[in-house]
């Protein structure tokens, strides 16, 4: 196994910011959002049954330009995403992204550190992100705070990059995934496959906060992903 090799936490320039928004990362985010699906229309259903008649509330950490909120509004309503980041560059392209969809009243931005959320206890039915956890290097502080913010009955749903077992395997999956990308976007690709966790890694994030192992699933060759209903 390769050792993991941090990258900087915060994607905090335009060059940055621009360069993540232009690569395709359709076919993730699709992915991402089917997945998610099954988990909120559970939570709407509950909600119902209950006579909650309020959004579900959803917490995303890590949004980067927004993509995956846009995408996840495109399949299910009445939704309210608070979309968080540290990088204020990305903020800036999610924004466009945002009110180029109309979802500027679905979709609320807040420049945060997932480490240590401006968020009260128990306030959101459901938090998610999507490779965030590689940028950071102490996870468990994320995990934390996700455990704080979720309602009792609440859902997590994370994703993100699996660290390949050999160098061998990190040229392969860049070589797979990146060929049309430009020579930037190849580094950032790279260097967000080291700085990535292992299968074990996230289940020793998930016991220390008292979550089953069984929570995280290796779901594709290049991404690990936490699906749990509280």
């Amino acid at each position: 196994m390769i050792p993991r090799q941090l990258e900087p936490e915060v994607m905090d320039t335009r060059a940055e910011a621009i360069d993540y928004d232009a690569m395709d990362h359709s076919e993730v985010n699709r992915q991402f959002a089917e997945s998610l699906l099954p988990l909120l229309t559970a939570c709407q259903q509950q909600q119902a049954s209950a006579g909650n008649t309020q959004p579900i509330r959803l917490l995303d950490l890590g949004t980067g330009t927004a993509l995956i909120p846009i995408e996840i509004c495109q399949r299910i309503s009445p939704l309210q995403i608070i979309a968080t980041d540290l990088a204020a560059e990305m903020l800036k392209v999610a924004q466009l992204n945002i009110q180029r969809a109309g979802l500027s009243e679905t979709i609320l931005l807040e420049h945060a550190d997932a480490k240590q959320l401006p968020c009260e206890n128990q306030s959101f039915d459901g938090v998610i992100s999507n490779s965030l956890i590689h940028h950071i290097p102490e996870p468990q502080f994320v995990f934390t705070e996700i455990k704080r913010v979720i309602k009792p009955g609440g859902f997590l749903f994370l994703r993100d990059l699996l660290r390949p077992d050999s160098h061998a395997e990190l040229d392969r999956l860049v070589t797979l995934y990146a060929a049309d990308a430009n020579s930037h976007q190849r580094q950032m690709f790279q260097a967000s496959l080291h700085a990535a966790l292992t299968l074990d890694e996230v289940k020793t994030l998930l016991q220390h906060c008292d979550w089953p192992e069984a929570a995280v699933q290796i779901t594709s060759d290049r991404h690990w992903t936490v699906s749990l209903k509280l």
